[in-house]
This record gives structure tokens, C-alpha cells and sequence, in this order.
């Protein structure tokens, strides 16, 4: 949600009037007046003369834009301690806590705005924002589809919606929602990164390739599509599109991280180190700037000057693991294995799961005389070195599984995605391609055995339940079709074809009413689906022999 939120913009100034505060002229409290706070007199004038919710808001607004935050809440306080019915003015002062960084005090007023006024996009908008700023992502989804269900189109609310997903890890439904969405960077950032998280990378690659012909100096896209590059091992075209972004912006610090980033990763050393002196003068105390100049020393056993810059990237952004790890290992080079220790423990305590953190964690505890702790820490790298070689393997298999679709070759497909399949059974994305590429072979029985275990894995996914679904529904299952389409609704309310396959389920039930209601639930997503309008019409005339 951050990046979106300077374009949630101050949309109060235009918003002044009666109409959008829903308040008339009211008595002034002057016991919650502070005497302190004194704007133009023309707007004081209008307060005293009629103490209205309008004039709370303009005065208020006057202090906002003012920069005077502490006044302009404490007009918008007043303003409600004689209109505590007012929207608006929850609103405004939602916006002010908001904007001025106070953003647990905003949710109170803004939540208070949505409850009196549900109807208004903004303050949807606004509390969602704020949500996802506390990383109170779940929230902040029930905010971003109470905004989209006022305007299914609005581009904040379908970026927000991508941002808060992305941020739950969801990204399935990123692909599933947005992918067919009208795309801005943001949303194009979002689909493209969901992509990449699911090994998806053609995809990723075809996404962001789409983005950057509209967005050619897009930082965020670029590095997005470096990133995918890299992860594909296509480390020239990773190189050389990251440094055509330097080039053509070579004063954007953001455009040159890019590069230096890229640099790092593919092993450039001589020239990132360049690059990286000359950034970090630029931009002496950036954290990420100092970790990668850190690195850099590090690997080539300059450990004082590494020092230096990793415990100042430390002490900027303490709680991001990345400098603590290089931090970690220099300073166990230095024989400081106490300060290693304690490095590497509070970065795995941040998130850190690499598995050379667990080993370098394990010589220095080893070094400490700690065994028993070093012992685990090693189990631990073990048991992650056949994690990412497991993962590695189905990457590799269903990249191969998947060109083998493109080539028509079905079984040899089918087989790649089983030993993919092998490789990560947590994964029930690789079941979910399993059961799709079965399908077109006729095979039912393995169709049907695969989106079982998938959904045994995980039963979230919409596509596998959906699936299931339609297997139950063509062998007269009804009771089991219902349940697996109302688990995909359960997860995706807006699925239109789930709602279509719910009513048809419903109808061969003879539960005529219920099959109705479910078939209006698909055309107000779709309202002019021929197959929804038929089944529509078919059912009403059951209903009227009924």
C-alpha cells in the first residue's frame, strides 16, 4: 500500500461543503476550542458567526495545509464535540493523524467515517492505506474490497488490493484477481512479482516486458525484470538491462543501485566495487549502500573497512538482516566470535533462512565451545541445503514440463511436472499444472488423484478446488461439486465462473431458489454473459412451474 498512498492525495480540500460533511449549523463548544491555534480571520469570523461542521472543516483544513497538524486536529475534535455525527470530519481528522505520520490515531476517526458514511470511496481508501502502513494487512483487505465494491474500477483501490496481498503472501489471488485488471507500474509490479514467487517466470518475464514498453525508466519494473533474469540464470541479460537503466539515468541513485545490485549478483566484483565507492559518496549513510560496499570488502578481505560500513548499515536499519549477516561473518573473521554470535542469531531471529547462515552460526558457536547449539544449527543448514536443491529440481522440471505444453507433448509434460512434484509435494501449484495437463490427456483417474493430494497440501488454491469441482458435477456428485465451489467462493467471492457452476450444481439439486440467487450473484460480475442470462431465464420459468 505505501507506494500508492501519496496518490490517495489531500482530497479534503475540495470537500468542504454540507453535502459532504452531513452537517448543519451547529452550537460552538468553546471548552474544546484551544485558544492557541489562530487562523485567518476571515475563517475565524465564520466559525463564531456559524459554528457549523463546514466551518470546523475549512479552518481546519486552513491549519492542515498550513502544516500545523496538532492544530488542525484539534479543530477537527472541536468540530465533533458538537457534531459527532459527521463523516466528514471523522474523515478529515482520520486524514490529518494520517498525514501526519500518527497513523494508530487515524484508524479510530477513519473507521468511525466508513461506519457513518459506507458509501465513501475515500475513507475506504484512507483506512486501508493506514492499515497496511501498521501491517494490518488483513484489514486492509476488507478495506480494499469494501472501496472496490463502490468502484470496481478504481486504480487505487485495485493497487492497494495488489500491494495488500503481495504482503499477505497470497499470490495466487494476485494472478487470479488482477491479472485481467487495466495495469498501471504499480499493478503491473505487483502481477509480475506474484509471477516470480510462484516460479512462474515466463510469465513474470512476459508481464514485465509488457510494463517496461509503457514504463521504459521504471526502476521498480527493471529491477523487477532483472530479478527474473538472474533468477532464470540469464545473467547477461540481467547485466545488460540493468546497466541500459543506468545509462539512460545517471543521476537516478535508484536506477545505479539497480545496476550495482545486478553487479554483485552476477559476480562483477572490480566493477561493483567501483561503482559502489562512487554511489556511497553520493549517499553516504544509506543503509543498503553501506551493506553493499560492506559485502563487497568483506569478499575481498578488506574486514576493518567492512566493519565499519556493516555496523553503521546495522545501527540505520536494525531490523534488516541482510547487514547483520555479512556483519556476522566479518567480525568472525576478526575473532570477535561473541559479536558473530550474537549477529547471526538476532538474523535469523529477522527472518533470515538461507542455510549458510545456519552453518557460519555453527563454526562460531563451535569456536564458543557451545556444541550442542552448534550441532542443531548444522541439522538445520542440512536440512536447508536439500531444501533448495529440492526446490531448484522443481523449478527445473516444471520450466521443462511447461515448454513440453507448448510443444504439444503432453505426456512427456506429465511426467516433468510428477518428478517436479516429487521434488516439492508442499507445492499444490505443481498438482494444480499435474491435474490441468491429465485433463487434456483423458485421464480422469489421475486428474482427479492429483487435485486430491493438492488440495490435501494446501486447500486454498481456487483453481484446484474449482477443478475438483467440475470432476464431481460430470460424475453426478452434486453434494461434493457444491462443496467445492462454495470453498472457491469461500476464498474468491467476485469468481464469476464459480458462481455459474454453484447455480448449475444448485438446479440439477431442484434447490431452484438457491440456484437463482447464485446465478444473480454471477451476473452482477458478468451482466452480460449469454450462458449466466440463459440459466437465469431457464430457472425463473422453473420457479413459475413451480
Amino acid at each position: 500500500m505505501r507506494r500508492n498512498l501519496a496518490r490517495i492525495g489531500f482530497v479534503h480540500v475540495a470537500c468542504l461543503g454540507a453535502a459532504c460533511l452531513g452537517a448543519g449549523s451547529l452550537a460552538l463548544s468553546p471548552s474544546a476550542w484551544a485558544a492557541t491555534c489562530a487562523g485567518p480571520p476571515a475563517l475565524e469570523a465564520r466559525l463564531h458567526a456559524h459554528p457549523s461542521a463546514d466551518a470546523y472543516a475549512a479552518l481546519g483544513t486552513w491549519f492542515d495545509q498550513n502544516h500545523k497538524t496538532d492544530c488542525a486536529v484539534q479543530t477537527f475534535q472541536a468540530g465533533l464535540e458538537v457534531a459527532p455525527e459527521s463523516a466528514g470530519l471523522h474523515y478529515l481528522l482520520g486524514l490529518s493523524l494520517y498525514s501526519a505520520g500518527r497513523m494508530p490515531e487515524a484508524v479510530e476517526p477513519l473507521q468511525q467515517s466508513v461506519e457513518l458514511d459506507p458509501r465513501e470511496l475515500k475513507a475506504h481508501l484512507l483506512l486501508a492505506a493506514a492499515f497496511g502502513n501498521l501491517g494490518h494487512y488483513p484489514e486492509a483487505l476488507t478495506e480494499c474490497e469494501a472501496a472496490l465494491k463502490i468502484d470496481p474500477a478504481s486504480k487505487i483501490a485495485l493497487d492497494g488490493l495488489g500491494d495488500t496481498l503481495l504482503s499477505l503472501g497470497d499470490y495466487d489471488a494476485i494472478i487470479r484477481r488482477l491479472r485481467s485488471a487495466p495495469r498501471d507500474e504499480s499493478l503491473t509490479l505487483d502481477i509480475g512479482t506474484a509471477y516470480t514467487k510462484t516460479g512462474r517466470l515466463d510469465d513474470a518475464k512476459q508481464v514485465l516486458t509488457e510494463g517496461l514498453k509503457k514504463y521504459p525508466n521504471s526502476a521498480d519494473l527493471t529491477g523487477a525484470l532483472v530479478t527474473v533474469y538472474l533468477d532464470q540464470s540469464r545473467f547477461e541479460a540481467a547485466s545488460a538491462l540493468a546497466e541500459k537503466l543506468a545509462r539512460m539515468n545517471p543521476r537516478d541513485l535508484e536506477a545505479q543501485r539497480i545496476y550495482l545490485r545486478t553487479l554483485v549478483s552476477t559476480g562483477d566484483k572490480n566493477a561493483a566495487a567501483a561503482l559502489g565507492r562512487k554511489l556511497l559518496a553520493l549517499a553516504p549513510h544509506d543503509p543498503d549502500l553501506l551493506n553493499l560496499n560492506g559485502f563487497l570488502e568483506r569478499t575481498a578481505g578488506d574486514y576493518a573497512a567492512a566493519r565499519r560500513h556493516l555496523e553503521e548499515a546495522v545501527a540505520l536499519d536494525p531490523n534488516n538482516y541482510i547487514p547483520r549477516v555479512n556483519l556476522g561473518v566479518v567480525l568472525a573473521q576478526l575473532q570477535d566470535a561473541a559479536g558473530a554470535r550474537d549477529q547471526l542469531q538476532k538474523a535469523i531471529e529477522l527472518g533470515a533462512s538461507e542455510p549458510q547462515v545456519h552453518f557460519d552460526l555453527a563454526k562460531v558457536l563451535r569456536t564458543l565451545g557451545e556444541t550442542d547449539e552448534a550441532q542443531r544449527q548444522l541439522k538445520l543448514y542440512q536440512q536447508g541445503q536439500k531444501d533448495e536443491a529440492d526446490t531448484s529440481l522443481a523449478v527445473l522440471k516444471s520450466t521443462e514440463a511447461a515448454q513440453a505444453v507448448k510443444d504439444g507433448d503432453n505426456h512427456k509434460a506429465a511426467d516433468l511436472y510428477r518428478e517436479a512434484w516429487a521434488a516439492r509435494p508442499d507445492d499444490p501449484l505443481l498438482g494444480y499444472d499435474l491435474a490441468h495437463v491429465l485433463h487434456d490427456l483423458g485421464d480422469k483417474a489421475g486428474e482427479r488423484a492429483a487435485l486430491e493430494q493438492a488440495i490435501k497440501a494446501d486447500p486454498t488454491p481456487a483453481r484446484a478446488q474449482y477443478q475438483l469441482g467440475y470432476l464431481e458435477y460430470q460424475a453426478g456428485d452434486y453434494d461434493a461439486a457444491e462443496q467445492h465451489f462454495r470453498s472457491v467462493l469461500d476464498a474468491a467471492p467476485d469468481n464469476f465462473q464459480a458462481w455459474l457452476a454453484l447455480a448449475h450444481t444448485l438446479g440439477m439439486q431442484s434447490h431452484l431458489q438457491q440456484a437463482q440467487n447464485a446465478v444473480a450473484k454471477a451476473l452482477k460480475l458478468e451482466p452480460n454473459d449469454a450462458d449466466a442470462l440463459k440459466l437465469n431465464r431457464d430457472l425463473a420459468a422453473a420457479l413459475a412451474r413451480h
